[in-house]
């Protein structure tokens, strides 16, 4: 039996056990965190999805050789005219290995995110560094607040962690896990800075704020009140939809409590993201809930923190969520969607058209592949070596090599090809970069953990310059939410990864609109539109829709547009009207 991890884009980063023969999976029973569960994605759908086995060109198969030699014929000399595209729907350290030689070519890529470089930008700017929450330290707190964060499909393994803990859920939708809460705010989206404002005001108010950690750990307290104070508690209220008496009794549901925030991406899909995280880690400040045992917010950490990297990195860089395609000759797109999965599809569809050169290397057919001069097929994680970190926890799998593979080239395989083809210099050996990270994590026995590992994350001081939480200083908005028409919600589907497996092909709709399961309506914004069948639900707020991220044609609905800080996709901030056809 090898102990490997999952590859997938998620929190929970699963330890695996394979058999060599027989190839079946299960979990490991030892890993501090997912204890020897796998959830479905790797268990099934992950499984049943077909590979793409042979290279094209131009529609054509063709042998790797031809396949590689034409990627590199594309990609030499271009300089300046040469994009990466790296996505991140498989996970593991390796695969960031085709930046380096994106810096070596001289060529462009990405910065920013399509997931959570917004709220990440808000923990920083008031953190320095966002560390991740270990599972020993939530599994401490007497109250858990899920804000915005479906823990049931993108988080299963934390289920264990809730039991027999004053729960509280906020989100515009009556997920599974908002139906077993002992209270469930069903806000208004796009409110959520307005309610941790307003919260950490009523904290000030009725004197339940830590005097102590504000004035020893935090930055400017009195400041912050007075900030606090320039929202209206009137106003606020509305902007959230909910009653003061909603507040009173979140309040009562956290007091004297230790309480940890558990945050999910749906907060931040807006051009304020950062500010929605800042503003929560503010509340969290207010009440002194960072560097203690059963306190603290989890959001999505970086999972490099503590870590010296290894690889070079391009310094010609343009935000990921408005990557300009058309500007460029070459483009090389690896592990990603971007014609299905970035935000204002229709005029990415129209950049993407005038690339002359569009390379796709990945394991699965999909929009952008069907568009792509040359396929490439890259190797399952089976079948080469890696390492995998985590932003939902602290610990760090080896992934040994398990099986040969039948088709496929690595990440570092096809990287070491463009190296020595195009005569480039400084690529070391595969084991020296999996190595060079593996000698900086903590080792306790058989658990590896991220060098900036902490208990009690922040517990001594935080990690900006002056060692203290920094507050918000400003808030900045420009959209106008009382818009007309009904606010789009693009959460994770429980059958799908993004636009990877199973995806979903419905829109959700409250039932006061009228419409009926399986009717068809046309469903648009400024920036496009698209056709979806409805599936009824009373667990919608009545002015939303709910489309599935990876829905086919969800992002005709998207703004091309990306957040104020941390070039972060912006996905909810448009609103929609439904038609029937």
């Amino acid at each position: 039996m090898k102990v490997t991890a999952c590859p997938l884009d998620c929190y929970d980063a699963c330890a695996v056990v394979v058999d060599p023969n027989s190839l079946k999976m299960t979990g490991l029973e030892s890993h501090p965190f997912t204890r020897g569960a796998l959830c479905a994605h790797l268990n099934r759908h992950y499984k049943e999805a077909e590979r793409i086995q042979k290279p094209r060109i131009d529609g054509r198969e063709v042998t790797m050789e031809e396949a590689l030699k034409a990627a590199a014929k594309a990609i030499e000399g271009a300089g300046e005219d040469f994009l990466l595209y790296r996505g991140s729907g498989n996970v593991g350290f390796m695969q960031a290995v085709t930046e380096h030689f994106a810096a070596a070519c001289g060529g462009w890529t990405t910065e920013g995110s399509l997931c959570d470089g917004s709220g990440q930008a808000g923990v920083e700017a008031g953190r320095g560094t966002s560390l991740a929450l270990p599972p020993e330290a939530i599994e401490q707190a007497d109250a858990i607040v899920v804000w915005g964060r479906n823990v049931t499909v993108t988080n299963p393994h934390m289920a264990r962690l809730l039991k027999e803990k004053t729960l509280i859920v906020i989100d515009p939708v009556k997920t599974k896990i908002a139906k077993e809460a002992d209270l469930f705010l069903q806000v208004r989206p796009r409110s959520d800075f307005y309610l941790a404002v307003l919260l950490a005001r009523f904290m000030f108010m009725e004197d339940m704020e830590d005097k102590a950690f504000m004035d020893e750990r935090c930055e400017d307290p009195e400041w912050y009140y007075d900030f606090l104070r320039t929202f209206r508690i009137k106003i606020s209220l509305a902007k959230c939809d909910i009653e003061l008496d909603d507040l009173g009794d979140l309040l009562y549901q956290m007091q004297n409590k230790k309480t940890v925030f558990l945050v999910g991406t749906g907060v931040q899909k807006y051009s304020i993201g950062d500010q929605v995280l800042q503003a929560i880690d503010g509340l969290a400040a207010v009440l002194g809930f960072f560097g203690k045992p059963g306190c603290g917010v989890s959001f999505l950490s970086d999972s490099l923190a503590g870590f010296r990297i290894p690889f070079n990195f391009s310094k010609k860089r343009c935000a990921k969520p408005v990557a300009p395609f058309g500007r460029f000759k070459t483009v090389l797109v690896q592990g990603a969607n971007p014609l299905a999965q970035m935000p204002g599809l229709a005029k990415v569809e129209e950049e993407m058209r005038k690339v002359e050169n569009l390379i796709y290397f990945g394991l699965y057919e999909n929009e952008t592949s069907e568009k792509a001069k040359i396929v490439i097929p890259a190797k399952d994680f089976l079948e080469k070596e890696d390492i995998r970190l985590s932003y939902g926890h602290p610990y760090v799998q080896p992934m040994p090599k398990i099986k040969d593979a039948e088709f496929g080239i690595s990440e570092y395989e096809f990287t070491k090809y463009l190296f020595e083809t195009l005569g480039l210099e400084g690529l070391k050996e595969e084991r020296y970069y999996i190595q060079y990270m593996l000698d900086q994590c903590i080792s306790e026995g058989e658990i590896l953990k991220s060098p900036a590992y902490s208990e009690f994350p922040y517990a001594e001081e935080f990690d900006t310059d002056s060692g203290n939480y920094e507050f918000l200083e400003e808030f900045e908005d420009d959209f106008d939410d009382e818009e007309e028409g009904l606010w789009l919600l693009t959460p994770k589907s429980p059958h799908s990864l993004n636009s990877q497996f199973r995806r979903e092909n419905f829109v959700m709709l409250h039932p006061t609109h009228g419409f009926s399961d399986g009717e068809r309506v046309r469903i648009y914004s400024e920036y496009g539109e698209v056709t979806l069948p409805v599936k009824v639900s009373d667990d919608m707020r009545s002015d939303c829709v709910l489309i599935y991220v990876g829905t086919p044609g969800v992002n005709y609905l998207t703004p091309p547009m990306k957040s104020l800080m941390g070039k972060s996709a912006c996905y909810q901030e448009v609103k929609v009207k439904v038609e029937r056809i």
